[in-house]
């Protein structure tokens, strides 16, 4: 039996709403808030009930060829749903400048990447809806190019290892196009905004619909666009790692009609943290200061508990339905898992590289149980890179 694409959209727009801006007055310090008590439904508390694994992948591998890679996941709320009224661009001024400072050489996005859109589309009677949902269409690059998807993102390769040291516009135009037509649309977008606006026409590759494309994307208020564009410019990157997943929604294609019911149940089930989360949520908006100190929060150990609680960890523990729920929980594994997965390939020939995963706030926890389960790869604590440094010790 199959979820309907309404279904599907309900998803999405929780967890939206997962992402909602929670925080605490302007001034304030992230809190050190004590766990809500064991015992809660839903509580991300575990015991062992079979065998343990035979070896503890956690942490680093004590010899290691070099340094290990460091992955910084910093959750952030989707930035496109916050008011305007409310939160202005500027406002990320001090995240960035404390990104600067740590100066990752990888940035990682919340996007899926153009193999993977592929899929959907070619899998379409499988994926109804998602690839219009969560993938550009590389038509307009296409087109332009008189290319297919493969050939566009080996041309995009090709070009990267034969780039000249000061590339000029013509350059960053034929990249943008080839980009766009690999799947790889922020990675276009990237090569756009590193032009002057004069010379963000149509030539190269470049289509008038593709220019136009590429425009709006530049004015977009999603975290893609406003975190990962700015700070890869500001750090002379020439492209960002799609990470996201949608290969896993065919659990909810799968799934029986009553997951859905089951599921809305989970998401209106009251936590004793929702007053205090509610009446802060207008605390982290209005200032860099307060956006800084919200993304602070986002990432703590709190606010990840919180959201297991009412979400994910919840539904794990409902029963109703023949424990239907878990098939959500299940989707959101299998998603977590692969975008770990993608963080891993895209820093997989850069062993010793510096990672910053930019992801929706839910995912912070998952990513980071997960990539600690590699060899090589050291997590970088949130809090000590967003802190302020002159109060503050270096990061890792």
């Amino acid at each position: 039996m199959r979820l309907t694409v309404t279904l599907l959209a309900a998803f999405a727009l929780a967890g939206a709403a997962v992402y909602a801006y929670l925080g605490m007055n302007e001034n304030a310090a992230a809190p050190a808030v004590e766990h809500t008590a064991p015992g809660l439904p839903g509580s991300p508390d575990f015991t062992r009930t079979g065998a343990a694994p035979l070896i503890d992948f956690s942490g680093v591998q004590v010899q290691l060829g070099g340094e290990p890679t460091r992955v910084l996941v910093l959750g952030t709320a989707h930035l496109n749903a916050l008011p305007e009224d409310a939160f202005s661009p500027d406002h990320l001024d001090l995240v960035i400048d404390r990104l600067t400072d740590w100066a990752p050489q990888i940035i990682a996005i919340e996007a899926v990447d153009g193999r993977t859109c592929d899929t959907l589309r070619r899998y379409g009677n499988l994926y109804p809806g998602v690839a219009d949902s969560y993938c550009y269409d590389p038509a307009p690059a296409l087109d332009s190019l008189q290319m297919d998807q493969p050939a566009a993102a080996l041309a995009a390769l090709t070009t990267l290892s034969e780039w000249p040291e000061q590339p000029g516009a013509s350059d960053r135009r034929q990249l943008a196009a080839q980009f766009f037509g690999a799947g790889e649309p922020w990675s276009a977008a990237l090569q756009w905004s590193r032009l002057d606006s004069a010379d963000r026409i149509a030539a190269d590759g470049v289509s008038e619909a593709l220019r136009d494309q590429l425009d709006r994307m530049l004015t977009s208020r999603n975290e893609n666009n406003l975190l990962a564009l700015r700070l890869a410019g500001a750090l002379g990157l020439e492209r960002l790692a799609a990470m996201d997943d949608h290969s896993a929604d065919i659990i909810q294609v799968l799934a029986p009609p009553e997951l859905g019911p089951v599921i809305q149940s989970v998401w209106q089930a009251d936590h004793p943290r929702d007053a205090e989360m509610a009446e802060a949520r207008d605390g982290y908006m209005g200032s860099p200061e307060a956006v800084l100190d919200g993304y602070r929060f986002l990432n703590s150990a709190p606010y990840q508990r919180y959201v297991i609680e009412g979400d994910f960890g919840r539904a794990a523990a409902t029963p109703e339905s023949d424990a239907v729920a878990r098939q959500y929980v299940a989707w959101w594994q299998v998603r977590g898992l692969r975008m770990a997965a993608n963080v891993v390939e895209a820093s997989g020939n850069r062993p010793g590289a510096r990672v910053l995963v930019i992801v929706g706030a839910s995912h912070k926890a998952y990513f980071d149980a997960y990539l600690d389960q590699m060899h090589d790869i050291e997590l970088v604590d949130v809090e000590a890179v967003l802190a302020d440094p002159e109060i503050s010790a270096d990061a890792p």
